[in-house]
């Protein structure tokens, strides 16, 4: 019999115990309502030992994903924990394959996880996709911005969120991978974690064209998300920022990475910010992934793609055939192809499909093995854009 249970009750006592020892969470009311509403959303694991006494947890959270107008399910893998004396024995690893077993055959096509060591998920065929832009700097350097016609409101959550909801789903940013957000999920991320203020832009005509989350805390002005469907959107709110430069030392903005128009439009681009690996992803079933793929149509051709190596999914394991023509493609699995290939390990596909890197520069690392003839086929029919994601879980 397995150690490993997918848990009928969503969020008992015991896992409450063991996410407060393992990740040093206080046990509020309020932290334990946010707990709750999540476990009730998700699918709750864990591992137990001999006398029945819970050793290790994992929750997987089904989402839904916006991938250029594609709109995959998507599992959320988040609270990995294990009381540290049942640490190194597989128990982990045997949640992981349980909850892959599960999502595919619940139909979900794509896993994102937040790591705390990319080499220990990257044996579960995770590899990171998403970046995040970080700046940390003094206000007075914050760039300014001219002055707008429109104006700004703060309000409370229960008046901005429809708004907010809105805008974000409406940005093109957003559809590079990043969550379609539920309302129990907006309830989680904007009135659990932190005490927020939400500003919302609106122009002239009184249209809202954008949103701004922030806190203050300790002399810092944190920007928690940033959204607008212009540039005047975009300045209006920055200004706002801005305004704020006499009453606070620092900045800090932390938004996920695709390109920055802060430093393209500044007078006075900001010297110090970096860029860093953020969140991971795995393609939970290929060939569902690959069906709905939004190829680009703009080169009629056929190749094959073999995913290798893939251990905790090897349902994944093998030719894939895919054919474009007409704007329209077809994927069948086969054993054998005669047609150009493309051999990638599950985490180097995940990258190359969802935009991270592109094709011919995977070959010239030798990451991939690619034909000539497959390099030509895929590059022209693949969208453009890395992935984006706001969201943490």
């Amino acid at each position: 019999m397995s150690d490993v249970r997918k848990m009928s009750e969503a969020g008992p006592q015991e896992v409450l115990d063991l996410v407060a020892y393992a990740f040093q969470w206080e046990l509020s009311e309020k932290n334990k309502e946010r707990y709750r509403l999540l476990a009730e959303n998700s699918w709750n694991y864990g591992s137990y030992d001999e006398q029945g006494k819970l050793a290790s947890q994992i929750m997987a959270t089904p989402f839904s994903v916006d991938f250029h107008g594609i709109s995959y399910p998507m599992a959320g893998i988040g609270f990995v924990a294990s009381y540290p004396e049942y640490r190194s024995q597989g128990r982990i690893d045997r949640i992981m394959a349980r909850i892959l077993e599960d999502c595919n055959e619940q139909g979900i096509i794509l896993s994102y996880l937040a790591p705390f060591s990319f080499p220990f998920y990257r044996r579960y065929g995770y590899e990171y996709v998403f970046e995040r832009m970080v700046y940390d700097v003094p206000a007075h350097e914050w760039a300014d911005s001219p002055k707008v016609t429109g104006t700004i409101q703060r309000l409370p959550w229960t008046e901005a969120k429809d708004v907010i909801h809105e805008i974000y789903h409406a940005m093109p940013r957003h559809k590079k991978g990043a969550l379609q957000r539920a309302d129990w999920w907006e309830t989680i991320k904007f009135t659990y974690r932190k005490p927020y203020t939400f500003a919302i832009y609106r122009d002239a005509a009184g249209q809202a064209t954008g949103y701004l989350i922030y806190t203050i805390q300790e002399g810092k002005f944190i920007i928690e998300e940033w959204g607008y469907l212009n540039i005047e959107a975009y300045h209006g709110l920055n200004r706002l920022i801005v305004s704020h430069a006499d009453s606070v030392a620092r900045i800090i903005y932390q938004p996920s990475f695709d390109n920055d128009i802060r430093q393209a439009i500044a007078a006075k681009p900001m010297a110090h910010y970096q860029v860093r690996p953020d969140m991971m992803a795995r393609v939970v079933n290929v060939k569902g992934f690959l069906k709905d793929y939004p190829f680009t149509y703009q080169q009629d051709g056929a190749f094959a793609i073999a995913i290798q190596e893939d251990k905790y999914a090897p349902w994944n394991n093998g030719i894939y055939e895919v054919a474009i023509k007409d704007g329209q493609h077809s994927v069948e699995k086969v054993a054998h192809t005669q047609l150009p290939m493309l051999k990638a390990s599950p985490q180097r596909f995940v990258q190359m499909f969802m935009g991270y890197q592109t094709i011919e520069t995977m070959v010239f690392l030798e990451q991939l093995a690619a034909d000539d003839a497959a390099i030509a086929s895929i590059k022209y029919n693949l969208p453009t854009g890395k992935p984006i994601l706001e969201d943490y879980f």
